[in-house]
């Protein structure tokens, strides 16, 4: 496959990658009642003291509900990102471009996963938080083993 149409299949990849995330969003605000949700939720939120005059926003009541909606869309939109890697390895884009997709993929499975966990009720909302900035750690991790490895390979 030649240099310019490995470029235009990612181009046209990466287009294609906000048509569906654009797709997914506008599903899951007509399918759900997510705007209600998202409302419900910002109306809760109070603050909690982290430390010495320290506060984060955390909501007063649970908001199971919402935390499945958007563990849905963060497996669909997961889905898609593992589709997209295997696309982009399986045409050879570039190396930076592919590890960035793996990193996102890390991400949106360690959410679905999060989301997954506060929605049934085993995981406290700070906990979420907490672990939510791990899970950004480990895509960053992710990103960076997949780059290692794809130009240990000589991708």
């Amino acid at each position: 496959m030649s240099e310019s149409s490995r470029v235009r299949i990612s181009r046209n990849l990466r287009a294609a990658s906000l048509g569906v995330f654009l797709v997914l969003v506008g599903v899951f605000l007509v399918v759900y009642p997510l705007a209600d949700e998202i409302r419900a939720f910002l109306w809760d939120l109070r603050p909690v003291p982290l430390f010495d005059h320290v506060y984060y926003p955390a909501p007063s009541s649970p908001h199971l509900f919402l935390y499945c909606i958007l563990r849905n869309f963060a497996i669909a939109w997961s889905v898609w990102l593992g589709f997209m890697a295997v696309f982009q390895l399986a045409t050879k884009d570039r190396a930076r471009r592919v590890a960035h997709t793996l990193g996102d993929w890390v991400f949106w499975v360690g959410m679905a996963y999060l989301l997954d966990r506060i929605g049934l009720g085993t995981m406290a909302y700070g906990s979420f938080l907490a672990l939510l900035v791990v899970v950004a750690g480990l895509s960053l991790v992710g990103r960076a083993f997949a780059l290692l490895g794809l130009e240990r390979i000589k991708y």
